[in-house]
């Protein structure tokens, strides 16, 4: 019997891998670059102004008005190694956020083909939601109707597995790095990381650069640590498959 949910896990596969080849070449040409221009004898500068038109005011007979916003931007050698650190560790939180996003849409559709593919479990969803894939909402929500979906096998994985990866708190800690990126620049509140040993050991396991002995953080990304938290997260995704597979006995190795 075919699977249904490996289309969509090959969709997600193919996500991560594009994010993980890019962002690989991405580190070694900025890196290289960095080497290149900090050696003795290189010279390096570069400025960036912003100069933008006024949209409601006067024109050049039709053409648009310039002027300096008065802000600005340079980079010298003495600075360029830090300066692309920085560059590259807001590139990679920009694609790990893509890929939590692409992990997310996975679940939506995993949780779609089992309504649709499962009369008992969708008897089972309250009857006054809606409940079609374009309502469906990500976050707790469809963390939760995953959770209902894998049953007892879902609770049993989730309690035993190689990383000891708890898996409610581990998308909890996926969901509030996301969070951060997409809506705060990089800046973690660490209240949001629950005050617990499991929690911050976890936290600083997926980000070993970053410790939660602040109220706030900025968060910090390489490209080894993005790597990791990609596989992390296609594992993530794959026992998710496993478990709704083996619940619907579908053939689940890849």
């Amino acid at each position: 019997m075919i699977n249904p949910y490996k289309k969509y896990l090959d969709n997600f596969f193919e996500t991560i891998t594009d994010f993980k080849h890019t962002s690989k070449r991405l580190n070694t040409v900025l890196i290289n670059d960095v080497k290149k221009y900090t050696t003795e004898g290189a010279q390096y500068f570069s400025g960036t102004s912003l100069v933008i038109g006024d949209w409601s005011g006067p024109t050049d007979n039709g053409w648009k008005l310039n002027f300096h916003t008065g802000i600005q931007k340079s980079t010298f050698k003495e600075n360029y190694s830090n300066e692309i650190e920085k560059v590259l560790s807001r590139e990679f939180g920009l694609a790990y956020s893509q890929c939590f996003e692409a992990f997310e849409t996975l679940l939506k559709d995993f949780i779609s083909v089992k309504i649709l593919s499962d009369q008992k479990f969708r008897e089972g969803l309250p009857a006054n939601k809606d409940y079609s894939r374009e309502r469906l909402r990500g976050g707790d929500d469809i963390f939760k109707l995953v959770k209902k979906a894998g049953g007892k096998r879902f609770k049993n994985y989730s309690n035993k597995n190689n990383n000891n990866f708890r898996f409610g708190e581990t998308f909890k800690v996926f969901s509030e790095i996301r969070h951060a990126i997409t809506h705060s620049q990089g800046t973690l509140n660490s209240s949001k990381i629950p005050q617990d040993k499991y929690y911050q050991a976890l936290f600083e396991h997926l980000l070993p650069s970053n410790k939660l002995d602040e109220d706030t953080i900025q968060l910090k990304f390489d490209y080894k640590t993005l790597d990791r938290l990609l596989i992390y997260l296609s594992e993530f995704g794959y026992q998710v498959f496993k478990i709704l597979s083996e619940e619907g006995k579908y053939e689940w190795k890849i």
